[in-house]
């Protein structure tokens, strides 16, 4: 857990345990007294009851004063009977509790641990406030906004912010967070809704006490507020210097009139890995999340909400009980999402693409049609295309032409300088690691291979194939985003790699790469989408699945479009561009496809030349 992170579940804990300290002290559990230090006015609890029978055992003394204690634990009920006498009685000490004399004196360290034994035992940890919090920290931190920075703005008159964290159910926990734990500074609060007919006296509601009104617009309500209603009301609470919050767990967009003005802008990812082990740590302690941190690994955390999180993780289960729990959870959300047909799963298991995403899918979708039916053609006997269940083609090695011609090598490639240069560099290490004199990681096996259409990417791939007299895998992008859903998608691109390295050693030439997207901030329209596509491309590029004996190229026209991450090191860090030939590198295309041809064409030329 960072340290913003562990900072906050700190001062959720301590708001928690001060109010039930408070509850304490009206209960008659514990008593109060102001006392003077360094100038200051402090309440300094003392326990009302005997704290002889704690023994220094912290575990054992919270179950103490839960078992005997636990009335003064519990908030009365407030409502109005009509009746004195149903009114809920005022829990009273047993005599064998009550202290005698002074002999304790209230400021000595046994009372100054009664008094925190009592906030612990009466703390009722909330799961979803915490993940809550760990969410919005999380947030924080990729969106580069500071603490002091978001608490600073908040003291001040009508500061407006905006928050998009794609979880199921978190729009309304983190109103629950802001409104019911008092975590925030200059409240407490009391949230109204934007599509709430406001009058002037509103904004002075309070329970009891004084509360902060502000302006909050869940997103995923599907508020039907038209543009001047929405400036209406946003007018109005700013004229009063109240806060303005607006949250989206979806992927519907923050009114523009919000997220065009706002003080803050937060954008966050999901429930992930860091997120179950860091609310873990949070309930059980750092050496028990620590401990079962190989369990963890089982959930599939993208496909729980919150609710999954507050029902599995519940205070004094035992963690790994909780982490079977999650396990299944999401295991049956996974399965849900992918047996609703058309409408089901949540919205970031679903496939979700804009018109415009769909169009740029098309677009490479089309590329890629055309691409198979020419490389297809011409491959005869050993080299015949096999279709695999993912779309990917299996091109196995040439040793002739079916005419006779040798086959196409990288060796007789023209114009192709550095990507010729690796790939004989990798034709020498290749035989040494199959004579086992190097090792597979020792290897240059990953190649982005850029340049404009026509340059030959897809020649260089199949030369590369029969210079190797290795099996080349063919796959695109489009390809793989065939799948109807998110997860289909995802499935098929987890299997091209799994079927590349049944062919090992061989090639997996990955075309149109561009089109995988780069990863946008969660405020984008399906942002979800593309990003779960580029981490899962990065996760099966960087060897955490085992991939030795597969060459990976890919290859696009517009290297620009590809994630920064994607080429980094361990990935696609080789990067060469294939430029349009020049006059040298066109006679030697030339001289390659006419073969003997070229004698007699030669010939000609020159007889004309002497007629002339």
């Amino acid at each position: 857990m960072d340290r913003l992170s562990s900072f906050l579940v700190r001062q959720l804990r301590h708001k928690t345990r001060r109010e039930v300290r408070r509850l304490a002290m009206r209960n008659g559990l514990l008593t109060m007294k102001v006392v003077h230090v360094d100038g200051y006015l402090v309440g300094r609890y003392a326990p009302a009851f005997d704290p002889a029978p704690l023994l220094g055992d912290a575990a054992r003394d919270r179950q103490w004063v839960r078992d005997h204690l636990a009335p003064f634990l519990i908030e009365p009920d407030q409502q109005k009977t009509g009746s004195p006498d149903l009114s809920p009685p005022v829990p009273v000490l047993p005599g064998h509790l009550r202290r005698l004399g002074s002999g304790l004196q209230e400021a000595s360290a046994s009372a100054a641990y009664a008094v925190r034994i009592v906030g612990k035992a009466g703390e009722a940890l909330n799961v979803k406030n915490i993940a809550t919090l760990l969410l919005v920290a999380a947030a924080m931190h990729e969106s580069g906004v500071e603490l002091r920075d978001l608490l600073k703005l908040l003291r001040q008159p009508a500061p407006v912010f905006s928050i998009h964290v794609q979880v199921e159910g978190f729009e309304r926990a983190l109103l629950a967070l802001i409104e019911k734990t008092g975590l925030l500074p200059s409240g407490p609060y009391v949230g109204m809704a934007a599509d709430f007919t406001f009058v002037e006296d509103m904004w002075a509601w309070g329970e009891g006490e004084a509360k902060r009104v502000f302006l909050h617009v869940l997103v995923g309500d599907d508020l039907r507020l038209n543009r001047p209603t929405m400036r209406r009301q946003l007018l109005r609470a700013l004229a009063h210097g109240s806060p303005v919050l607006a949250v989206s767990e979806t992927n519907q967009e923050i009114p523009d009139q919000i997220d065009l003005t706002c003080d803050v802008r937060l954008a966050g990812g999901g429930i992930d890995a860091t997120l179950i082990a860091d609310l873990l740590e949070a309930v059980y302690g750092h050496e028990a999340a620590s401990a079962h941190a190989i369990l963890m690994r089982e959930i599939d955390a993208t496909a729980l909400t919150l609710d999954d999180l507050a029902i599995a993780i519940r205070p004094g289960r035992p963690i790994h009980i909780s982490i079977e729990a999650l396990a299944r959870l999401a295991a049956r959300n996974r399965n849900e999402a992918e047996g609703d047909g058309q409408g089901g799963g949540s919205s970031s298991t679903r496939r979700i693409i804009s018109q415009s995403s769909s169009g740029r899918r098309n677009d490479t979708k089309d590329s890629r049609s055309s691409g198979s039916s020419s490389s297809g053609s011409g491959s005869g006997g050993k080299g015949k295309s096999k279709q695999k269940p993912t779309g990917a083609e299996v091109v196995l090695p040439l040793e002739d032409d079916k005419d006779g011609k040798p086959p196409l090598l990288v060796e007789t490639l023209s114009g192709y300088g550095a990507a010729k240069d690796w790939a004989l560099g990798l034709k020498a290490d290749l035989a040494d690691y199959r004579s086992g004199d190097l090792d597979w990681s020792e290897m240059s096996t990953k190649l982005l291979l850029s340049g404009p259409p026509g340059t030959g990417k897809t020649t260089f791939a199949r030369a590369l194939c029969s210079s190797l007299q290795i099996p080349l895998v063919v796959t695109s992008v489009s390809t793989w985003l065939q799948g109807e859903y998110l997860h289909d998608v995802l499935g098929r691109m987890a299997d091209t790699f799994a079927e590349a390295r049944a062919q090992a050693p061989c090639i997996l030439f990955i075309d149109e790469i561009d089109g995988i997207g780069m990863r946008v901030g969660a405020s984008r329209e399906y942002a979800d989408y593309w990003n779960a596509c580029v981490n899962k491309l990065l996760e099966l590029l960087d060897g955490a699945l085992k991939s030795e004996g597969v060459i990976v190229v890919g290859a696009t026209n517009r290297p620009n479009e590809i994630d920064e991450a994607i080429r980094r090191s361990g990935r696609l860090e080789t990067h060469i561009e294939i430029p349009r030939p020049d006059i040298p590198a066109l006679s030697g295309i030339l001289a390659h496809h006419l073969g003997s041809d070229l004698d007699v064409i030669a010939a000609d030329a020159g007889r004309e030349g002497a007629s002339s």
